[in-house]
């Protein structure tokens, strides 16, 4: 019987361990540019593809193309007259975003 309890106690933290890793992007995420622009990254992530929304100062776009690869992920969004692309990556507990044509990384953090 106690045989029995361990395997379904470590049989519930591997599901646990592979949910976190699968849903890692998934989730709101904030933060500001280098000159002070709120932004806010609400993720939903399915298999490999993701799907939310972009909010820079008070301007919500959905994101397009969005794509997961273990740590790494990309999208973009159409604001302020550009469609740039943005690739970003999980640094541990931030996702780190690098945005085409600006040369500072925003860097997020999850909202709890």
């Amino acid at each position: 019987m106690r045989r029995c309890q361990t395997i379904v106690v470590v049989l519930c933290a591997v599901c646990a361990l592979a949910a976190q890793k699968a849903s890692g992007f998934a989730g709101k995420w904030q933060g500001e540019t280098a000159t002070g622009r709120r932004i806010v990254l609400d993720l939903t992530v399915k298999n490999s593809q993701a799907s939310g929304t972009f909010t820079l100062v008070q301007q919500t776009v959905e994101i397009m193309d969005a794509k997961t690869d273990g740590k790494m992920l990309s999208f973009k969004v159409a604001l302020e007259g550009r469609t740039p692309m943005i690739a970003g990556e999980l640094v541990g507990e931030q996702l780190k975003l690098i945005v085409d044509g600006v040369s500072n990384p925003v860097l997020l953090s999850r909202v709890k």
